[in-house]
């Protein structure tokens, strides 16, 4: 059985250990390992507040932001939120939505098309804006990096605002404002919101600057901000932003607001997944509901995303999440064909240290999600690619220690189009016999800096445990340092040297190993999703190495505790 590497982080001082000695084993490690080591910092961090949230006028620019704003309410002026396709821009455009329209502002939303018009704001689209007689344009999730187009606007009498979350360009956009918390010298003390989170802290500042809208005479009630958190919640979890800091705060409201949604299209896909509503987490989010907002813009048009989310109409929510939940099956059929194919051709290259497959006939709109399961599977740099409209497009994932986008910066004559981050790029070729070269280059491009080390994926693993010390109380209190997600992963621990009782496979194509294993003192069952295929390396009498997430499982109004396998590797 070959093991991923596991970083083990030590023990807790003695000291630490015995000023809470009133808290089960596990919670006492985990506190330490996320720097929990005072009754004060634990209490905060248990119990965070809504009213410690940063004062939104610490953006720089967000006064200007806000009176042209207001001035556009005031005046009637046609208003247009131009968003992204993925779920992060669905839901900071439906944030801006409501509340505009809440204060009486005349708006209109518009998402770019996938495939036809690319990612950012485009100059067909902001033509059509002015021919709308559109006065003012505010982006989410997009526009720090639009230079050119935002110029155009300026130059045709188009006021711009730019609310995002992305790095920022080599030259600032002539935008009336930038309200994006990474922009070098920024004045908000925190720096890792979504932008649906940047939009959520200018819709605070125009509240607060309109005294909840009693200004414009459209006044809304104390805290109606608030009931928009289950959109900062599915942003925040769906981008993979940090759930440190405020971001915590904000997901852990959101939560709350999400079990009590308004939202008739969001109860209806509940409903859809067979998902009960009234125990929504961040997983519900990041695997449940997240994926099928995504899918509109990956396969049809993200606007069927958003106006699930925006519709105060029943039947109209019903309708919408039938339709994102056919889309999303659509998306899960191709994404296992697609995969299955790029298997095939990486068999031989497993060994190397990077990967690139071609299939003319994969939707472009799936392109990432193979990649991110390739790069996973292989722990290594994969570039995944399609034809589209007679050229090749394709997207990138990487590993931790390996910057793709640099090493795609180091070819840019190999590109019509290109951006990304570390971890993961969308590009398109100039044209279509160069694919091979490329490919080529690419794999002796990230061969240059390719260390054998990184080829093993490394685990982190907050301390070690027996099976005893999985306690009512431990999973509850575990359970109350939720949300879990980036920068704050649900806790790992190892346990050693446990002998497997029982061992079989579940599930579809008995995928999912099932162990009963044991001690000498306690019995236990654990459950390793996807781990099918360890079956032989877990016979009943064999000695391991357990990495385990520990959580509540409830099926049919019964809640039990539940060991989850990360990981196996045998006793040495």
């Amino acid at each position: 059985m070959i093991s991923n590497r596991w970083t083990i982080a030590e023990a807790p001082p003695e000291e630490f250990l015995q000023q809470f000695n009133h808290l089960p084993s596990l919670v006492r490690q985990v506190f330490w390992q996320r720097k929990l080591t005072t009754p004060s910092s634990i209490e905060a961090f248990l119990q965070p507040d809504f009213t410690t949230l940063s004062d939104p006028f610490l953006f720089k620019q967000m006064r200007t932001a806000v009176d042209r704003i207001i001035a556009a309410i005031r005046e009637q002026q046609l208003i247009t939120i131009y968003g992204d396709y993925d779920a992060d821009g669905v839901t900071a455009t439906a944030v801006l939505d409501e509340t505009l329209r809440a204060l009486g502002a005349k708006v209109q939303w518009y998402l770019p098309e996938r495939l036809s018009e690319g990612y950012g704001l485009n100059m067909q689209a902001i033509e059509g804006f002015i021919t709308q007689g559109c006065k003012l344009l505010i982006t989410v999730d997009c526009g720090t990096s639009n230079v050119q187009e935002i110029t155009r606007a300026k130059e045709l009498g188009l006021d711009v605002i730019v609310v995002d979350h992305h790095h920022e360009p080599a030259t600032m956009p002539p935008a009336v404002a930038i309200i994006n918390p990474v922009v070098h010298g920024e004045g908000y003390p925190f720096h890792g919101f979504s932008s649906a989170g940047v939009a959520f802290t200018v819709v605070r500042a125009l509240l607060q600057a309109t005294e909840n809208g009693a200004t414009l005479d459209h006044q809304l009630m104390v805290g109606w901000e608030k009931w928009l958190l289950d959109l900062i919640a599915i942003s925040t979890v769906a981008d993979m932003m940090s759930l440190r800091g405020e971001n915590r705060t904000l997901v852990r409201y959101g939560l709350l607001v999400m079990r009590k949604t308004r939202r008739p299209g969001l109860r209806a896909l509940f409903a859809i997944m067979g998902s009960a509503l009234e125990r929504a987490d961040e997983h519900t989010i990041g695997f449940m509901v997240a994926p099928r907002l995504n899918a509109a813009g990956r396969l049809k048009h993200a606007s069927i995303a958003l106006e699930l989310l925006l519709t105060t109409d029943p039947l109209k929510g019903q309708q919408l999440a039938e339709q994102l939940q056919s889309i999303n099956q659509d998306r899960q059929k191709l994404t296992e064909l697609a995969m299955a194919e790029a298997l095939e051709q990486v068999d031989d290259t497993i060994h190397k240290s990077a990967a690139t497959v071609f299939e003319p006939h994969w939707s472009p709109g799936i392109l990432g999600l193979v990649a991110g399961r390739l790069a996973d599977r292989l722990w290594r740099p994969v570039l995944v690619m399609a034809e589209n409209d007679g050229e090749i497009v394709g997207s990138g994932r990487s590993v931790p220690g390996m910057d793709i986008m640099a090493v795609m910066d180091a070819g840019r004559e190999h590109f019509a189009r290109f951006g990304g981050h570390p971890g993961a790029c969308g590009f398109t070729l100039i044209s279509k016999e160069q694919r091979p070269k490329f490919e080529q280059w690419f794999r002796e491009q990230v061969a240059k800096s390719w260390q054998p080390e990184q080829a093993t994926k490394s685990i982190a693993i907050d301390g070690r445990a027996q099976l005893g010390d999985f306690t009512p109380d431990a999973l509850d209190i575990l359970e109350t340092l939720g949300p879990y997600g980036m920068e704050h992963p649900r806790p790992l621990f190892v346990i050693e040297k446990t002998k497997v009782v029982d061992a079989g496979t579940v599930g579809n194509d008995r995928q999912h190993l099932k162990l009963t294993v044991s001690d000498g003192l306690t019995t236990s069952r654990c459950i390793g999703f996807r781990h099918g295929s360890k079956l032989a390396d877990c016979q009943p009498g064999q000695v391991i190495d357990l990495a385990v997430e520990a959580s509540w499982n409830i099926w049919q109004g019964r809640r039990e505790p539940q060991l989850r396998i990360i990981d196996i590797r045998q006793t040495v």
